[in-house]
């Protein structure tokens, strides 16, 4: 097949694009190359080094109709993995978050649905959607499952990190979130790959083609990005402990994430451009929650080095308590299971980062950044 992977440069995208031209297809990258990501010398990032020679790069940006008037006409399947990352700042960048994520993509849908110069060949469009647009996750209530709201400020000032049941009060334990669970982000990203989710969904069925969207949990492993502060705290913890500085944990250090590997992502994301489904939307996880403070504990291990682990009891403005995966509907339609435990995933991105050069990502001046706009309490 041909494919084109809108951020395809990245870190999931270099990815998916060794793993479809080792299987014979034929690859298209759009990228815009962010120095958030590849730093300030994008022509020296190591994960465009990455990129296969057989794949075909065009910087370019997702906002630019010409741009993708360049790489649309004659692909088959669109992998849109292209989007501005990162909770926290979306929250005070959110012009550019709202711009890139929505209008990106309803840019190309437009162009695939009115047949503009070629591009009525795609078939298929895959779109990396995310855990956030759950907001919290599914908990056990009183009364069953229920879904809490944000968290208020006077618990979050007391210490109580933990949900409360929005019938009862009382706090509430955290149950895998499915895809029938409420929707309900709690920051702007999440907002916005909620929209694109949706403009994938409904759109591509109304112009007549495929569309499935891929709900990604926490990605990493190897090729994650070092340089960006504002999204993957294993990247960010990894720095800080290889600098020999302190690792402060947010709130009490037992919130938890589904951490999935690097391999299982593009695994699940072929089987998506495979898969004879359409309309639908997959969580791609793991299906266990794991704590920070067992991330960054996992971590100093690994490196046998670095500063203390604190627990600041600092907390940000939009961020979650718990959220992990009930895998049922991908295992069943796309044959998707995870392979890579979290201990030996660790391990394996460990033994990365220990090849890598080591450079300050800029995290201190991200934490300084929320706390002027009042958003890291």
């Amino acid at each position: 097949m041909k494919v084109l992977i809108t951020g395809g440069a990245g870190f999931i995208g270099s990815a998916l694009a060794r793993a479809l031209v080792a299987r014979g297809d034929q690859v298209t990258v759009l990228d815009n190359l962010s120095p958030q990501i590849h730093g300030e010398n994008p022509q020296d990032s190591a994960l465009l080094a990455s990129l296969p020679a057989e794949v075909t790069v065009v910087r370019g940006d997702v906002r630019r109709r010409e741009d993708w008037l360049q790489v649309l006409p004659g692909q088959d399947v669109v992998v849109h993995l292209a989007a501005e990352t990162g909770t926290g700042q979306s929250m005070y960048e959110i012009d550019r978050y709202v711009d890139v994520n929505v209008r990106g993509t309803s840019l190309f849908l437009d162009l695939i649905g009115n047949k503009v110069q070629g591009c009525e060949s795609v078939k298929r469009v895959v779109v990396a959607s995310s855990r956030s647009i759950y907001g919290e996750g599914r908990y056990q209530g009183a009364n069953g499952p229920v879904y809490p709201g944000a968290r208020v400020d006077a618990d979050l000032r007391d210490g109580v990190f933990e949900c409360r049941d929005p019938q009862t009060g009382d706090l509430v334990a955290p149950l895998p979130t499915d895809e029938d669970s409420r929707i309900h982000p709690s920051s702007i990203y999440g907002i916005t790959k909620q929209v694109q989710e949706q403009l994938v969904l409904v759109g591509a069925s109304a112009i007549g083609i495929q569309g499935i969207a891929l709900r990604y949990q926490n990605v990493y492993g190897p090729g994650q990005s070092l340089k960006n502060p504002y999204t993957g705290i294993l990247s960010i913890f990894s720095t800080l402990l290889l600098q020999g500085k302190d690792v402060n944990i947010f709130e009490d250090g037992k919130e938890t994430r589904d951490f999935v590997f690097i391999d299982d992502v593009v695994a699940a994301t072929v089987a998506a451009i495979d898969a004879d489904v359409s309309g639908q939307a997959f969580n791609v996880g793991t299906g266990e929650a794991t704590d920070v403070i067992a991330v960054a504990s996992a971590l100093k291990n690994a490196y046998g080095k670095g500063g203390e682990i604190r627990i600041s009891g600092n907390y940000r403005i939009g961020d979650i308590r718990h959220n992990f995966a009930d895998l049922s509907r991908a295992e069943a339609a796309l044959g998707y299971r995870p392979r890579v435990t979290f201990a030996e995933g660790v391990k394996r991105f460990a033994a990365w980062v220990l090849t890598q050069q080591i450079e300050d990502s800029g995290y201190q001046r991200s934490v300084d950044e929320m706390r002027a706009k009042g958003l890291l309490k």
